[in-house]
């Protein structure tokens, strides 16, 4: 054997290796279509890649876009951005970044098999890592490939003398008692499969241990949970939170129902930019009750709101004094049937609100025209609110508590009406403003002693990021918002001030939320400006709700807010129109004011708009033709022309 011969093998066969190691980190650009079942019906995926063994998937891929429709997903990217986001119906945003093997479900950090790549004009995702997120894997039954959801998250939460079992999962959830005795109960989830078998040991609120099995067929999976009681404990019915969400309650046998039921009063917050007040308190044992509808009825001596409850709930009551004069119901451990309501309601109710502020609270607030008497009557299927047209001194009670349901209770303090302040008698605005029916006080006589200064308040900052939502927070958004609409107005000739020029607090960290509010309305009052505009965006407690909403609060504002309005409608989102409250910095402020929910964090079409830089820069440019179109027709009598 001579030496070339001797060595010949050796060196073909590292050359070998090396070419496959080449080949294998490239992406293959000539795989095979993929073709799929997913709830009975084929997709195929014709822009299938691979990395190392695993697949890949195009974000043009018709197969991947009709995957993404049924499972009410929407996806985000255009050719030479990095990020790739897919915000998925519960909401949840799902990111990938181009090159980056680090890719995020929520808050959770994971490693894909391969980073994403782009190949001309076309971003490749990980195929398993996309369907992980969507709550789905990738399944065989023999030669064919079946998209199968999952059970994928199963929350316990111990909570005093309860537990709570939260089931998400991929496809809608409609669990099965299947067995049912004094030690134990089995729910089965049918059509959804799991990766989360074991027992888990609990002990504690009536629940001993939690045992996850999965069984059936690949096509028809069965996923088994058997919660093993503590003696005496109960286990509640299943409650569908949500399509692909369950509460599944335990209560622990030496806690009646009710006893969990009726918390104490939580203390009464500081009026706020917005309606989100903080974490609610407990929900009853007795499983979430349903707000089924809130009504209103003018009656002889005022108006009756009616709020239907079906189930067991207790509820606290908050008023705030003249001149906020609002008041507000939190029904605890509720959902709020259908979507939240913003209406009208007559007088001496200005407008009426309903809306789930967080997972177990629904409240129901009524802004007022002037200071009224109110009492609160509980009964077996909900409240009865009475605003009445009299008012009462200002030392009646401003806050209560109670029970709705199988026990009633009204709290110690709610037999006395709840009032704010002496009733305003001012006369009925007769300017030339057309305030759309809405009931004002007295118009104010305000003149800018700077007509050609604009104040823009971007919401929140600092130690309150407002809502944050998939790795997008709200003070984040809004403070870019404000400052694009200020370079657009400094070059139409405008002075413009922004309340907080970086993330930080305006009166100080850590502040209450009425100096915080209070130091922004300050920096406009005190500048003597021509016009407020505060730019919020806005959240929910699932993904349902969208769009845009204006809200004023003064005669002034209305023209303000409706061109604004009509200038914002032209944004990409739903057109929620201009509605009257009584939010802080709208009302506290003397100049013309509107406070602008720019569109929903939580909705994946409103999110996948406040991402987009160039969807922000189109928000701030419609703002600012409204503000245009409003001081050309309600010039200042000091403003030159504009």
């Amino acid at each position: 054997m001579n030496l070339t011969s001797r060595f010949a093998a050796p060196i073909g066969s590292l050359a070998a290796a090396a070419l496959f190691a080449i080949l294998s980190a490239a992406p293959a650009r000539a795989d095979a279509p993929l073709t799929v079942v997913y709830q009975g019906q084929s997709i195929r995926f014709s822009h299938v890649d691979s990395k190392g063994g695993a697949p890949a998937i195009g974000v043009g891929d018709p197969g991947f876009a009709a995957l993404l429709r049924s499972t009410d997903a929407v996806l985000t990217w255009k050719p030479g951005e990095r990020y790739v986001l897919i915000t998925t119906s519960v909401p949840t945003v799902v990111s990938f970044a181009i090159g980056d093997r680090r890719y995020d479900i929520g808050p959770i950090v994971l490693q894909a098999a391969f980073a994403p790549y782009q190949r001309g004009n076309e971003a490749y995702l990980p195929l398993n890592e996309v369907l992980r997120g969507l709550d789905l894997a990738l399944r065989e039954d023999g030669a064919t490939k079946v998209l199968q959801p999952q059970l994928a998250s199963l929350e316990v939460r111990a909570l005093r003398d309860r537990v709570t079992l939260l089931a998400h999962g991929g496809a809608p959830l409609h669990p099965r008692v299947i067995a049912q005795s004094a030690s134990a109960v089995t729910y089965a989830f049918d059509g959804v499969g799991t990766a989360l078998v074991g027992t888990r040991q609990i002990n504690t609120g009536g629940v001993r241990s939690v045992q996850v099995t999965a069984s059936g067929t690949v096509r028809a999976p069965v996923t088994t949970v058997i919660v093993a009681l503590a003696p005496g404990a109960a286990a509640r019915a299943p409650q569908n939170n949500g399509e692909r969400d369950v509460v599944l309650a335990v209560t622990a046998g030496k806690a009646s129902p009710q006893s969990v039921a009726e918390e104490s009063p939580t203390p009464e917050p500081e009026p706020s930019g917005t309606e989100n007040a903080g974490n609610a308190s407990e929900a009853n044992a007795s499983g979430p009750a349903i707000v089924t509808s809130v009504s209103s009825q003018a009656s002889d001596s005022g108006v009756i709101v009616t709020v239907a409850v079906n189930g067991n709930a207790s509820f606290t009551w908050h008023r705030l004094r003249d001149p906020d004069n609002r008041f507000w119901v939190d029904v605890k451990n509720a959902q709020l049937q259908g979507p939240p309501i913003d209406q009208a309601a007559p007088s001496p109710v200005i407008s009426m609100r309903a809306r789930q502020i967080d997972a177990a609270t629904v409240r129901v607030a009524l802004t007022l025209g002037q200071s009224n008497a109110i009492t609160v009557s509980p009964s077996s299927n909900g409240l009865q609110i009475q605003v009445g047209n009299d008012a009462v001194s200002d030392d009646a009670a401003r806050s209560g508590s109670g029970t709705i349901g199988s026990i009633v209770s009204s709290g110690e303090q709610n037999p006395a009406p709840v009032t704010p302040a002496p009733a305003d008698n001012a006369p009925a605005d007769n300017g030339t403003t057309d305030t759309g029916g809405w009931k004002f006080g007295p118009r104010s006589s305000y003149v800018p002693a700077n007509p050609r200064l604009i104040v823009i308040d971007p919401g929140h900052g600092g130690s309150d990021s407002g809502t944050e939502h998939g790795g997008l927070k709200e003070a984040d958004l809004t403070l870019d918002m404000a400052r694009r609409l200020r370079d657009i107005l400094v070059a139409r000739g405008w002075e413009v001030k922004l309340t907080r020029e970086a993330d930080v607090d305006v009166y100080a960290p850590n502040d209450s939320a009425h100096d915080e509010l209070q130091a922004r309305v300050d920096v406009a009052n005190k500048a003597g400006a021509r016009l407020f505009v505060s730019v919020h965006a806005n959240a929910f407690i699932n993904s349902g709700p969208s769009g845009t909403t204006c809200y004023i609060s003064k005669p002034e504002d209305v023209p303000l807010g409706h061109m604004i309005e009509a200038q914002l409608a032209q944004d990409g989102t739903k057109d929620d129109g201009v509605i009257k409250a009584h939010y802080y910095v709208t009302y506290h402020t003397r100049m013309p004011a509107v406070l602008i929910e720019t569109a929903f964090l939580t909705n994946p079409t409103d999110y996948a708009l406040l991402a987009s830089a160039a969807w922000r820069q189109k928000v701030a440019q419609e703002i600012a033709d409204g503000i245009g179109q409003y001081t050309r027709a309600y010039p200042a009598s000091n403003q030159g022309a504009q």
